[in-house]
């Protein structure tokens, strides 16, 4: 593929990104995941762990860890630093929009859909990791 092809390839995906979004057009899952990626970093940076206020959170011990497990999965896989605004935040980051997207996909068991989003961001090798995780946190995040 030629410079030209691939810049044009992306050049979609990045004016969309450029877009500012809403977290409040998110389903319920993906709200609470973002908000919960959110919180991950503001306790990461104060140096506190983030699974017992996200076990109250979400009155789960075990989502908790699936969402921190999450995070972890991120910091390894995802390319540079993931970019979240404060928790009050209406708008979404890129990052915040992809983690959106993603949580979407795996949530329809659309695997497919889902490699299409990170396709030429995250290392193809990477996509499994990411992927499993991310069913495994948002199946045990409330839906409703």
């Amino acid at each position: 593929m030629s410079t030209g092809q691939s810049s044009t390839r992306f050049a979609g995906a990045v004016e969309k990104l450029g877009r500012p979004h809403d977290v409040r057009g998110l389903t319920l899952s993906g709200l609470h995941m973002v908000l919960a990626m959110r919180l991950c970093a503001m306790f990461d940076q104060a140096g506190r762990d983030p699974v017992p206020d996200l076990a109250q959170r979400y009155r789960s011990i075990e989502a908790a860890c699936a969402v921190h497990g999450l995070v972890q999965t991120i910091k390894q896989v995802w390319p540079e630093p993931f970019m979240v605004n404060r928790p009050c935040c209406l708008a979404m980051t890129p990052d915040e929009v992809t983690l959106a997207a993603l949580v979407r996909n795996a949530l329809g068991a659309d695997r497919g859909s889902f490699g299409q989003v990170i396709d030429g961001f995250v290392r193809v090798e990477r996509h499994g990791a990411l992927y499993d995780a991310t069913v495994h946190a948002a199946a045990l995040l409330p839906s409703a």
